[in-house]
């Protein structure tokens, strides 16, 4: 069977958006080997990119990769191999690289680039890997059938999970409907616009993303 890939992300280590994160290129780390098992790669094969706690939000299909080390925080050899990208100017990402000092890299490009419309809620929890191995019938079903995350209905379940509230900041473009102030300038939470108190309930459509300032100052008012 042809085997597909999930790559898992943090969001400050990706280029673009949440909505339509670069996904031409990534890189892959590790500090005793290289990271990744290069004979389960082929160009052409699917790699579906997935936010750490969050959906998988889009896929790409790989193109070529170029293996290499990292010594002494040296990170040009792998810099270089990311020209051309957003995230070759991600100086966030690189200093963390450079920081492990001594490691192995693989840099993967990829094409085709396709942002999910409808975005998919494995059924499965993240593992200790940012790079998994779709080459089973078994693994695909796991990590690529979908499920909308639930409504919760219970007091005591007042959190709103992961999921939801990502899908409310995707909706709001990731900025507080009351002020217009964005991510990474202010802490986002969410908000029901009619108070959790009345409703007991998350439904996407009375949710909002709204600043720190704007939602405690709001509390559990009517607007």
């Amino acid at each position: 069977m042809n085997t597909d890939h999930v790559v898992i992300r943090r969001p400050e280590f990706v280029a673009g958006s949440k909505t339509k994160p670069e996904v031409g290129v990534f890189v892959q780390t590790h500090s005793k080997h290289i990271p990744l098992n290069l004979k389960k790669l082929k160009p052409k094969q699917v790699v579906w990119m997935k936010w750490t706690s969050g959906p998988i939000v889009a896929k790409s299909k790989i193109l070529s990769w170029h293996e290499g080390t990292i010594k002494n925080g040296d990170i040009k050899q792998a810099r270089d191999l990311t020209i051309g990208t957003n995230l070759f100017g991600l100086d966030k990402y690189w200093s963390y690289v450079s920081r492990m000092d001594n490691c192995f890299f693989v840099v993967i490009r990829l094409c085709e680039e396709e942002w999910l419309d409808k975005l998919i809620y494995p059924k499965i929890k993240n593992n200790q890997s940012s790079w998994i191995y779709l080459d089973t019938e078994e693994k695909k079903r796991l990590w690529l059938s979908n499920y909308s995350p639930p409504v919760i209905k219970h007091k005591s379940e007042r959190n709103i999970p992961v999921g939801i509230r990502f899908e409310v900041f995707r909706k709001d473009n990731f900025s507080c409907v009351y002020c217009g102030r964005s991510a990474p300038n202010v802490e986002l939470h969410v908000d029901h616009k009619i108070p959790w108190k009345f409703v007991k309930k998350h439904e996407i459509n009375n949710l909002v993303t709204a600043c720190r300032d704007c939602n405690l100052g709001k509390k559990d008012k009517l607007i």
